[in-house]
């Protein structure tokens, strides 16, 4: 290899790098998209049961590592509703975590 073309990708490969990097925007980009939260339910206050009541039954359950802004640490519980969205429980199912509304909900797992 030339000195000409050695230089060349010493340059070049950080410009690369950090164009590629620019595109991720990290893990936000990870979770699910969701269009803001589930009305009538209050997060760190309702448990199943005012789910189940507001919601009904889900047409899915998962537990798993659920993806947003801030945890990737905790196995949370998680209920989807097709065409509404999201509710995440914490791991011991006493209280909602988050709730994420989506209208593009399958009701399966993503």
């Amino acid at each position: 290899m030339s000195i000409r073309r050695a230089l060349t990708a010493l340059f070049l490969g950080p410009l690369f790098c950090a164009a590629l990097s620019c595109g991720f925007d990290g893990p936000a980009g990870l979770a699910p998209p969701h269009e803001g939260t589930i009305a009538g339910i209050t997060p760190n206050v309702d448990g199943p049961e005012q789910v189940l009541k507001v919601l009904g039954h889900p047409a899915a359950q998962a537990s798993g590592w659920w993806k947003d802004d801030s945890q990737f640490d905790i196995e949370f519980r998680v209920w989807y509703y097709k065409g509404i969205g999201r509710v995440i429980f914490r791991p011991e199912m006493t209280t909602v975590y988050a709730t994420e509304a989506d209208k593009t909900q399958t009701g399966l797992p993503n």
